[in-house]
């Protein structure tokens, strides 16, 4: 300790003296005191008057008060008793405070108490009660009712201009066998209509209430226990949100402090209708990373989802909009960031639109410091854009940044099977995602059209699948995607889906047609009979929520071998329809060609460019300012001519269900 500036005087005059003490400044490790003095007026009996003052005292940065000012009546007969004890503060980060109480020592045998009683305005009210035996042993007890709002500022609890209200009554009692050390200590807190809030509302709390309770003693160390107790009340944490249950949600712990670290040791939490938990926290006193261990979670996947993972879920994404159930169990552990983890899930299920799994089961490990790691992941059913998926059990290889297949998968749905060669991913870096690549067979053109209720096709779709890769809600393909589908082959190039689990997904591809077969296409739309080879393409094909936005779109059939180019009467009529006009018109004309059942073409075809909901109508040909759709051949020869070069989408859509107007030229004969 340092003395600066210090004084003594004494002074008297017959039956009375005066003793004075001073110092400019007094300092010892983290704290200072400045201008203290203290008078001491006696007669010639056994009683005196005390007086006491300081200027500003300080611990470390905080201001404890501005002035100190006490008096109290010295009496010294048998012992030291300062009795009606005065107290006034000002200038504390808590306002005026005020004091009164007693302090007595006996000379007989050192034994001593203090008693004295605090209160302020925005300080609350605080009793404590000492008392020392002549042997050194002391016992303390201290209790009082504190205001939230003038403590959580006063000691920098929350940031600054952050709101603070409520009280917490407290409880304390100590003692030790030496004024330099206490063996033991037990509290209690209880917290009421506690709250706070941030300047832009994202952290607050309302109606709080919560009981703090503790013990601890020295055995070489410190040790002890502590238990919270959440009762009541709300807290936003945003994105979080968490509202007491009906029972209490129980944090315990055993604690301890050495010379080395502070920590938490069995901790147990229970959380009613979320589930329970136990872990472990370490932090050294000489620095380095915190040590946190989170074990033995056994939790319900329900309500761990909606409260703790949904909020932290981009709104718009689709597993922002899932249902979960199920019971999972986990333990983790980091330094500070996640280095392990082990997992268990059971009787699991999920559904969010596009996709849904049920009967999911799962178990694995992962470890930051382990080259490799396994995971198991099973369903029973499943479903994709309302395609059904048969059961999967999927094994994974985990290493510290990705996994991959163990053994490539096989997926069946609607009798055929999507086969993966390779399912890799990766979270860590600028690339983290997963990519795979495979292909699909035999799977049934009736189911699928059946469930996206589209027109009835037959057989079956073969597909080749390049390597896909996912990254940031992004699909990409680094090949060319094929299948075959009537007869012929379809090819997509260039594919990207952009947000594809999310609810506005946005596809681009470019895509050709080799050797389609007209025949059991236009049966399956119930079009009427074309027989013919197709060829085409679609080009900066944009999808948006799987409905067209853009292409540029030019089909046209090519001469084959041993394939006729045939058309009937009413895919004549529909093609007339389509190019804009009401039908083959003409009373004597219509009963003419009705008189046959087919007719032969030479060219057919068309071409549709698609932009901001307007369509460009083109054909195989031009004619008198018109499109040649269909450019006839033989006896009776049927030429299908459109005119209405520009048409909106959505009326070109209805043309195609209702065969709707508008003005193609219908040729007849040479």
């Amino acid at each position: 300790m340092l003395l600066c500036g210090g004084g003594l005087f004494l002074t008297g005059s017959a039956g009375a003296q005066t003793l004075e003490i001073s110092a400019s400044s007094v300092q010892g490790p983290g704290w200072q005191a400045q201008h203290l003095q203290a008078s001491l007026q006696t007669d010639s009996s056994y009683t005196a008057h005390l007086q006491v003052q300081a200027g500003v005292v300080a611990m470390g940065k905080q201001r404890v008060w501005q002035k100190m000012q006490g008096h109290c009546k010295l009496q010294t007969q048998y012992g030291w008793s300062c009795s009606g004890l005065q107290l006034t503060v000002s200038g504390s980060p808590w306002g005026e405070l005020q004091s009164d109480g007693r302090l007595q020592v006996l000379r007989s045998d050192g034994a001593g108490s203090l008693q004295l009683h605090l209160q302020g305005a925005t300080f609350g009210h605080t009793t404590l009660r000492i008392h020392s035996g002549a042997t050194g042993h002391w016992q303390l007890q201290a209790r009082g009712d504190l205001a939230l709002k003038g403590w959580v500022p006063a000691l920098q609890m929350l940031p600054a201009k952050w709101q603070a209200g409520g009280a917490m009554h407290w409880q304390l009692t100590s003692d030790g066998k030496s004024w330099s050390r206490i063996n033991q200590l037990h509290f209690v807190a209880r917290l009421y209509k506690g709250q706070f809030s941030s300047p832009d509302g994202l952290q607050a709390a309302q109606n709080v209430a919560a009981t703090l309770t503790g013990d601890g003693q020295w055995l070489r160390h410190w040790q002890g226990q502590l238990q919270l107790r959440w009762t009541q009340g709300g807290v936003l944490w945003s994105p979080w949100y968490w509202a007491a249950p009906v029972r209490p949600v129980v944090v315990h712990s055993d604690w301890q402090q050495t010379a080395e670290q502070w920590r938490l040791n069995r901790g147990r939490i229970d959380w009613p209708e979320l589930g329970t938990a136990r872990f472990t926290v370490s932090q050294s006193l000489h620095g380095g990373s915190m040590r946190w261990d989170l074990h033995d979670v056994d939790v319900g996947l329900e309500p761990l989802f909606a409260h703790w993972i949904k909020p932290l879920l981009p709104a718009s994404s689709f597993a922002a909009q899932a249902l979960l159930a199920g019971r999972l169990r986990f333990s983790v552990a980091g330094v500070p960031a996640l280095h392990a983890l082990r997992w268990d899930l059971q009787g699991g299920s999920f559904s969010s639109p596009p996709m849904s799994l049920q009967g999911v089961s799962s178990h694995g490990a992962w470890d930051e410091h382990s080259p490799l790691e396994s995971a198991v992941f099973h369903w029973q059913r499943a479903t994709l854009y309302h395609i059904p998926l048969g059961p999967v059990a999927l094994r994974l290889a985990l290493h510290p940044g990705g996994f991959a297949l163990y053994h490539p998968l096989d997926i069946h749905l609607l009798g055929g099977v999507l086969h993966f060669q390779q399912l890799s991913g990766h979270w860590r870096g600028a690339h983290s995602g997963f990519a795979m690549r495979g292909d699909l067979k035999g799977l049934s053109m009736r189911s699928l059209t059946r469930i996206m209720h589209w027109p009835p096709f037959t057989g079956t779709i073969q597909a080749t699948i390049p390597e896909l890769t996912y990254h940031a809600g992004t699909i990409h393909t680094s090949g060319e995607l094929s299948a075959g589908i009537f007869g012929g082959e379809v090819r997509v190039r260039d594919l990207q889906v952009q947000n594809f689990l999310g609810v506005m997904p946005l596809l681009r591809a470019n895509v050709s047609v080799q050797g389609l077969q007209l025949k059991p296409l236009t049966e399956a739309f119930h079009f009427g009979y074309i027989s013919g080879v197709l060829d085409g393409n679609l080009r900066h094909l944009y999808l948006l929520n799987w409905s067209p936005e853009a292409f540029q779109a030019r089909f046209a059939t090519v001469k084959t071998p041993g394939v006729p180019q045939k058309i009937s009467y009413q895919a004549v009529q529909n093609i007339t329809k389509l190019g804009g006009g009401a039908g083959i018109g003409g009373f004597f004309q219509g009963m003419f060609l009705r008189l046959f059942n087919t007719f032969s073409y030479r060219h057919l075809g068309m071409g549709v460019d698609l932009a901001n909901g307007i369509a460009e109508l083109s054909g195989v040909g031009t004619e008198n300012g018109g499109f040649v759709i269909l450019q006839g051949q033989g006896l009776p020869r049927v030429d299908i001519v459109g005119y209405n070069h520009r048409v909106s989408w959505d009326e070109l859509l209805a043309r195609l269900k209702t065969a709707m107007e508008t003005g193609p030229q219908v040729h007849t004969g040479e």
